[in-house]
């Protein structure tokens, strides 16, 4: 009864995250939802306006460690609903797979909530404003990857941003990036080519160093 149960719930999560209705509304919602927390720490936030600012950017720029960390151990970890819907898309990319609606949304408010026992409310709206519109960054840079390459050739970064994507999809263990690849060069994931990806050049190093050294000192023993 429970196998049977566990099978209606996952196909009810792959109908809802396969769904285009679904795609398209989740994406509004998003962005519907930044504004919100935009509006509302604005209203709450009595500082100066450049403070406001640094605490939208640190956002932003940590909603890129976020996307890193998710995408590689989450979305490519283990066996879950989240990395089986994410095969999906790497054999498929074209398809309209998204996290079904609310999710995001959820978890912005659960991470406002925590922030608000530690930061002022304005700064913690401000601070999830900046990660939420990394995120919608994002979705909206993934889903010109996939179905409107032809936009982004203008635009030399995201064409090189494409490529490396590209490149993921046919190399799931690196360039985990999409819309920035600057933490899969500070965690040796970054592969520009078909050359080996970084992390294997790092530990190499650090490997023919070690040889170098123990060698050394045994001659010298």
């Amino acid at each position: 009864m429970a196998t049977q149960s566990g099978k209606i719930v996952v196909g009810a999560f792959d109908r809802i995250v396969c769904s285009s209705a679904n795609y398209w509304v989740t994406m509004l919602c998003d962005l519907a939802a930044a504004m919100a927390f935009w509006a509302v720490g604005l209203h709450r936030f009595s500082g100066p306006r450049i403070v406001a600012g640094g605490v939208v950017i640190v956002g932003f720029v940590s909603s890129g460690l976020l996307e890193y960390v998710l995408h590689r151990w989450v979305l490519h970890g283990p066996p879950s609903m989240a990395s089986r819907s994410h095969a999906q898309h790497n054999a498929e990319p074209r398809t309209l797979i998204s996290t079904p609606l609310f999710v995001i949304m959820t978890a912005a408010l659960a991470i406002w909530g925590l922030l608000e026992l530690v930061l002022p409310a304005g700064i913690a709206a401000l601070l999830v404003f900046g990660l939420y519109a990394g995120y919608n960054y994002f979705a909206l840079v993934h889903h010109w990857q996939h179905h409107r390459s032809k936009e982004l050739a203008s635009v030399a970064y995201l064409r090189r941003l494409e490529r490396l994507h590209h490149l993921h999809h046919h190399r799931l263990a690196v360039n985990f990036g999409i819309s920035t690849m600057m933490w899969d060069r500070l965690f040796g994931t970054f592969q520009p080519t078909n050359e080996p990806p970084t992390d294997y050049i790092l530990w190499s190093s650090i490997r023919s160093c070690w040889i170098k050294l123990t060698c050394k000192a045994s001659a010298t023993s």
